[in-house]
């Protein structure tokens, strides 16, 4: 049996170690000139496994969500068309911009929901007290720190996935270009959504097109980003 261990983020006991924040470092960093005049930067990295219960590793994830809806909703919003309405910029009745307003009000409700979890205002006990960068004060990452380690798995702009510690879980190659374009697809889904409810409640045609675009942008970013 697995002895339980304490997750750094809310003192709570864990034993699965397949919620861990695996935190990368790297140093020694060399930049050299090669024979066809490019640049070839080495450095060393390392990982750190920082314990994580389940609860936590779910209100890191809901957290993460709740800031891409915070992103999409007011690019949906000025994509529809309310924000030229509201600005003047488009021909509207009185009627009109309050719809506008209230619209308007409705694109930053969520990032004042994703601000009040950051900020542990929601007394939901699926969020995590602490955001996954507390991570870095854990004291082994500390220990490294104070050895010369720096955070992230190499510098800028060679950043890449940190390889999880544990060797029976070794992680394959660098697979950030995968995770930032199944990210942009799944937030392009977003606003895509939003644009459906938009155009629906308008009456428009096009609804049914934009939500046959966000399923299908949703079922790309499944394919696109690698799992965590």
């Amino acid at each position: 049996m697995t002895p339980p261990r304490r997750c750094w983020f809310c003192a709570g006991e864990t034993t699965a170690t397949r919620h861990d924040r695996v935190v990368g470092l790297h140093r020694d960093v060399e930049s050299g000139l090669t024979w066809y005049l490019g640049v070839r930067t080495k450095w060393r990295s390392i990982s750190v496994r920082v314990p994580r219960c389940e609860r936590c590793h779910g209100g890191h994830t809901i957290a993460h969500s709740m800031l891409a809806v915070s992103i999409a909703a007011p690019i949906a919003y000025a994509a529809s068309g309310e924000l030229d309405t509201l600005l003047g910029i488009l021909p509207s009745t009185p009627s009109g911009k309050v719809h506008s307003v209230i619209w308007a009000v409705v694109a930053c409700l969520p990032a004042l929901v994703w601000i009040a979890t950051r900020q542990a205002w929601l007394p939901w006990r699926r969020l995590a007290p602490r955001p996954p960068r507390h991570a870095r004060g854990h004291p082994a990452v500390q220990s490294l720190r104070e050895d010369g380690w720096h955070y992230r798995p190499g510098p800028f702009p060679h950043w890449r996935n940190a390889k999880d510690p544990d060797l029976d879980h070794l992680s394959g190659p660098s697979a950030r270009p995968r995770r930032i374009l199944g990210c942009t697809t799944g937030l392009l889904g977003l606003v895509s959504l939003v644009v459906t409810v938009v155009l629906y409640l308008r009456d428009s045609e096009l609804a049914a097109l934009f939500l046959v675009i966000a399923f299908g942008l949703f079922f790309l970013s499944s394919k696109i980003d690698p799992e965590v």
